[in-house]
């Protein structure tokens, strides 16, 4: 066992120490001991070097984070969910979604500022009978099984680390089962980076499914969220200077998989579609939330007003010199580039106008999956590092 991997499996097992402490002692309670049990042995495993400690940490922390997953409740405290509820319904009915005035957005009679990918994700949920309500809830759960399996590329304990900080993150919890979408939309970059990576590790019939899948994922979720587009331009961008040749087919299969959402929509009502999901940028013109500008300059509220006009152009700018600069910096593995991808969207985050917690809870599990992976990779170059088990 290398340092990395035992460095990560501690403080991975460190969340199952702080949830095992807690819990109702007046009960019975075998999930708090279980998860103390476990922090303890992990924890005294890995300063042991045994082989053991690594998958005893991972289960661990991967049966916590899906149990407090679980004990979330239904809060529907985003009209997102509803609006998109809404939007089913109108489509189902033979009407255009991006044509119509809706009841359950907040204020009443929003736009549907949601591309059609995201209608085709909880449209096939709708269809296969599943509560739209709660498919975030399992997203998230899926998620972290397909963190869990990069155990084998990366090694269990930054798999476990990543998911061991997941597992207890309030924010990312409440928000999987509040109605929002971003769960959802981190779940497919998820399977569309988890596919990648293992279909560069793999070969024959296997690797070539693994590669279009992944391909599919980055597609549709561009389709579903604007914002990841920068990290699906700069896999992309990694996968082209590796091998152009190969790369051009998976850049086609995202791109027809963008457009077979996109278009039809987009021809059906060119005005009403580009309206409403352009529009719904610019539903928030007031400064709000977790950015430079609220938490900053909202101590000089004068400061803050007479900037106001200029985020817009101040945040694409910034964000064109960060993937200048990226551009020029050549990714030196996939998970470089993914997180290269993940920075730039953090950027945009941090310099927009409006910023709620729920575009960082889209964020936290890649830019966690995203330094498992580089880390991995550079571990798996150094030729006195043993590979992961």
């Amino acid at each position: 066992m290398d340092p990395v991997d035992r460095v990560a499996l501690i403080a991975a097992a460190l969340p199952l120490l702080i949830v095992g402490m807690g819990g109702n002692y007046e009960q019975p309670d075998a999930v708090h001991f279980v998860a103390l049990i476990a922090g303890g042995a992990g924890i005294a495993g890995a300063i042991a070097r045994k082989g053991w400690a690594g998958p005893v940490v991972l289960l661990a922390v991967l049966a916590l984070a899906v149990y407090m997953r679980l004990l979330a409740g239904d809060n529907r405290a985003s009209d997102v969910m509803l609006t998109t509820n809404e939007a089913l319904g109108v489509l189902a009915s033979g009407n255009n979604p991006y044509a119509h005035l809706y009841a359950m957005t907040n204020p009443p009679g929003g736009p549907l500022g949601y591309p059609p990918g995201e209608l085709a994700f909880y449209g096939l949920a709708h269809v296969l009978g599943a509560n739209v309500f709660r498919v975030d809830m399992l997203a998230g759960i899926l998620g972290l099984g397909l963190i869990a399996s990069l155990a084998p590329l990366v090694g269990d304990g930054l798999a476990a680390l990543a998911i061991g900080t997941l597992a207890v993150a309030v924010d990312i919890i409440f928000h999987s089962t509040d109605g929002s979408n971003d769960t959802a939309a981190s779940f497919l970059v998820l399977i569309g980076i988890v596919s990648l990576a293992w279909s560069l590790a793999s070969r024959g019939r296997i690797a070539q499914m693994l590669w279009w899948t992944s391909a599919v994922a980055f597609g549709w979720v561009v389709a579903f969220k604007e914002y990841a587009l920068p990290i699906a331009i700069f896999v992309a961008l990694f996968l082209w200077r590796a091998d152009a040749r190969r790369a051009r087919g998976w850049i086609a299969v995202a791109a027809a998989t963008l457009a077979l959402f996109v278009l039809p929509f987009l021809a059906w009502d060119p005005v009403a579609f580009v309206s409403n999901v352009g529009g719904a940028l610019l539903v928030h013109q007031n400064i709000w939330g977790r950015n430079l500008w609220h938490d900053d300059l909202g101590y000089l509220p004068v400061a803050a007003s007479a900037i106001a006009p200029e985020i817009p152009v101040i945040t694409l700018f910034v964000f064109a010199l960060a993937s200048v600069a990226f551009w020029r910096r050549p990714a030196p593995s996939l998970g470089a580039a993914f997180l290269q991808g993940c920075a730039l969207v953090a950027l945009i985050f941090v310099l927009a106008r409006w910023t709620t917690s729920v575009y960082y809870v889209f964020l936290a599990p890649l830019a966690l999956a995203g330094v498992a992976l580089t880390l991995g990779a550079e571990r798996a170059a150094s030729p006195a590092t043993p590979p992961p088990r």
